[in-house]
């Protein structure tokens, strides 16, 4: 599932430094670095904090991809690589944005999102769904890459199970990990159950396990 690319306006930083970048952040601006492909050094700009914050906290924020207008009016596609946070405040502080290239591919993670789990034929039945990826890391054209994977697991019973094999992927995605990599399975609740029992009796046994003359000597 893709969305549309989202418009934003960068300006261009001159005066750079810890206070000058305090400053921005007080004038409404966060400070922000342009890079990628074409550029041989990142360019610092900065963005207004009401037009990007709202994406930042997007719970999809790294495949969002941006139409990206410079001041003077060159204009280039581009993702949001990473982003700084204060340790304490959690306030934003800094944004790296990443050139996108038409042609050539970009690694990204990609959130994987499970849907139709109320009327999910196992669950129904009283099995446990276990999810074990909840991402998937690709290499990918950016005009394919998805927003989210959505996994339909509406007709998983008790004992099946979905593969990364399983899912439809954009045409251009390459995947460094095993196709055959679980990504969620539908189990007995009855197996959790005796696991938890044998484990509890494993406790019980070793707490009230006598100790051997050696250990006693010790």
């Amino acid at each position: 599932m893709a969305v549309g690319n989202i418009d934003i306006r960068l300006e261009y930083r001159e005066n750079l430094g810890k206070n000058r970048s305090k400053r921005l952040r007080k004038e409404g601006y966060l400070p922000a670095v342009f890079y990628g492909p074409d550029y041989k050094e990142a360019v610092p700009v900065k963005v207004s904090v009401d037009e990007i914050l709202p994406h930042i906290y997007s719970s999809h924020w790294k495949t969002l991809m941006f139409n990206v207008t410079f001041p003077d009016g060159k204009k280039e596609m581009a993702m949001i690589r990473d982003y700084q946070r204060d340790p304490i405040s959690r306030q934003v502080l800094h944004i790296d944005f990443y050139q996108l290239v038409k042609g050539h591919r970009v690694l990204v993670a990609v959130p994987i999102v499970l849907i139709n789990r109320e009327s999910c034929l196992g669950v129904k039945k009283g099995g446990v769904l276990i999810q074990s990826l909840h991402e998937l890391e690709m290499e990918v054209l950016p005009t394919e890459m998805p927003d989210e994977i959505h996994v339909d697991i509406a007709g998983l019973d008790i004992g099946d199970s979905l593969r990364i094999s399983d899912i439809n992927l954009p045409e251009s995605a390459l995947v460094s990990v095993d196709l055959e990599d679980t990504v969620v399975q539908i189990v007995e609740a009855v197996e959790e159950e005796v696991e938890a029992e044998e484990e509890v009796e494993r406790e019980v046994e070793v707490i009230g396990k006598k100790p051997t003359a050696e250990e006693e000597e010790e």
